[in-house]
């Protein structure tokens, strides 16, 4: 029987023999004989990590699950003061690795990409660092709390905001407007703390990257989420892709959208909305929504089938939204266990699909970059090749949605393939807001607000955001978690979903052969870019000129195909 999530022992990481550990390890690289000698020590390191990271990552998924639980709370607050030193002292021993006399003899031992990734870490983290690092790790458990705290009224009734996002997809559009209403006036009323936490990040941040050298926060923040081979030149090339080939694209889909709904245009509380008469939800409950998954995966692949099963017998997947639970949705690694878990929040809409399926992406990513012995430096990837796991995952599921759906199959198809196209601009307009916020570091709340305003405008001419406080305002982004807590993490999405996009069009035409290309792009983890995987899936990398053009062309023939089947 396979062991429940909740069986796992935790203990507190002594993070003072963590310490020691790794003053050994570094006393050992000193004393090494050979480049093989330091892979050896590498490995040991590496098999340690695992250990520690384990019961830390445990804490965390506790934690998320109830931040009112005073036990893990404590927990989570003593690891955001203490763990700083110890990743200053795991920077330290990277740099014994690359300051060895036989470090050349090294690189030539592993992975090139692993080599990458430590001269990255060696840039981003020092001892200097280390108390900007706590303040850091305090403010976003700040930020989280205030989130989670929050209550939002409805009908008589307090809800979360994972609920709340579920009104906002309601198939009558006075309810979808009454939410973004009820959203806009609660955040509006803690927005002086929201601006107030951000500042500060942005402070703290700023700081970091000035110590390690750096003129802002923009390129150490790149280096930090490992946007490893590519920067912000590359990254822009994406954007123009998105601004040129995209947006034209879904103004005229929102145009013929905005006809068919009978409205005088797409205003926010339209935007994630593609059907006429509401989007479409998933059929029966939550029980019934596993049992098509497990059918799906079944018949996807026996491999997939048979990790959903394991995953769903462990109790590897939260999805109940309740209070004190974060808002979000995330999938973690608990390694020294051998075990990924999916924590959500479901609101009975398209939504639930969506983060089933895509966490599901990568905690499968997770179990065979384990089962492969991938190294812990590389395992799934960097984020942007995480996400592909992820994203692909939920394309490649369209092809199933009768299972999700039923005679509705073509209506989520179309549903989920116009969402996908619709988050880009999106996508695009967060990252680049964070880049010019820190390239600007001294913005006030009110330039924040005003810049987010003017990237809507610019990619995403198409929204009407007058009618909903806070929010009109350009308050926006201030619940979007990304920009606080994970900084330059974002783009990876888009970047993603660049490739998501081109399997899902591809599996339209020959599921098989796309869910080929998809698995063996799994396998390989993150042991090529992004870049070498695109092209060796027979897709355009997210940097190649144009990357976004034919496949929005294909995506425009797709979606008219299915709108007239749903007529």
């Amino acid at each position: 029987m396979a062991k429940k999530i909740a069986d796992y022992k935790y203990e507190r990481v002594d993070l003072k023999k963590v310490a020691e550990f790794f003053d050994g390890a570094i006393a050992d690289v000193k004393k090494a004989e050979s480049g093989a000698q330091l892979v050896q020590i590498r490995e040991r390191v590496n098999a340690y990590y695992k250990k520690f990271v384990t019961q830390i990552e445990l804490a965390f998924v506790r934690h998320s699950l109830d931040v009112r639980d005073e036990f893990y709370t404590a927990e989570q607050d003593y690891y955001d003061e203490n763990l700083p030193p110890i990743w200053a002292k795991s920077t330290e021993f990277n740099r014994a690795l690359m300051q060895s006399k036989h470090a050349d003899e090294l690189s030539k031992l592993i992975n090139p990409i692993i080599v990458q990734n430590i001269k990255a870490g060696l840039r981003t983290m020092d001892k200097a660092i280390v108390d900007d690092c706590v303040e850091e790790n305090k403010l976003v458990t700040e930020y989280d709390k205030l989130l989670a705290s929050l209550s939002y009224p409805w009908n008589g009734k307090t809800v979360t905001l994972s609920e709340m996002h579920g009104f906002c997809k309601d198939a009558d559009r006075s309810v979808r407007k009454k939410a973004f209403t009820v959203i806009g006036e609660t955040l509006g009323a803690v927005g002086d703390k929201l601006d107030d936490i951000y500042d500060r990040m942005v402070k703290v941040r700023n700081s970091m990257a000035r110590k390690m050298g750096f003129e802002n926060y923009v390129e150490m923040g790149d280096l930090r989420v490992g946007h490893i081979g590519y920067g912000r030149k590359e990254i822009e090339v994406f954007r123009n892709s998105v601004r040129s080939d995209v947006v034209p694209v879904l103004k005229k889909l929102k145009d013929a959208l905005a006809k068919r709904l009978g409205i005088d245009g797409i205003h926010l509380y339209d935007n994630d909305n593609y059907i006429v008469g509401g989007n479409i939800d998933p059929q029966g409950d939550a029980k019934q929504l596993f049992a098509a998954a497990q059918k799906i995966y079944d018949d996807m692949d026996e491999k997939l089938g048979s990790f959903f099963a394991d995953m769903c017998a462990a109790q590897a997947i939260d999805y109940t939204a309740r209070e004190g639970k974060m808002g979000g949705g995330y999938a973690e690694m608990l390694y020294d266990f051998d075990q990924p878990f999916i924590f959500a929040n479901f609101n009975g809409t398209m939504d639930d699909v969506g983060v089933l399926t895509h966490e599901f992406g990568h905690a499968y990513a997770f179990n065979r970059a384990a089962a492969n012995n991938i190294d812990i430096d590389l395992f799934v990837g960097g984020m942007e090749t995480a996400e592909t796991h992820s994203m692909s995952m939920e394309a490649l599921c369209n092809s199933y949605n009768s299972y999700f759906y039923g005679n509705r199959a073509a209506e989520a198809t179309y549903q989920q393939i116009f969402d996908a196209l619709n988050f880009l601009p999106y996508g695009v307009t967060v990252d680049y807001f964070q880049q010019l916020v820190y390239e600007n570091p001294d913005m006030t709340p009110k330039e924040r607000r005003k810049l987010w305003l003017k990237l809507e405008s610019e990619f995403r001419p198409y929204v009407d955001m007058s009618d909903i406080p806070f929010i009109n305002c350009g308050g926006r982004w201030q619940y979007q978690k990304h920009i606080y807590e994970h900084p330059f993490y974002y783009i990876d999405y888009c970047l993603s979903t660049c490739l998501a996009l081109q399997f899902g069009e591809l599996a339209a035409v020959d599921f098989k052969d796309a869910l080929g290309r998809y698995l063996n792009l799994v396998e390989a983890g993150g042991t090529k870019s992004i870049v070498e995987l695109a092209h060796e899936a027979g897709l355009k990398s997210p940097f190649d000129q144009g990357a976004l053009k034919e496949v929005c062309q294909k995506i425009e023939k797709h979606l008219t195909a299915l709108q007239e089947e749903i007529k």
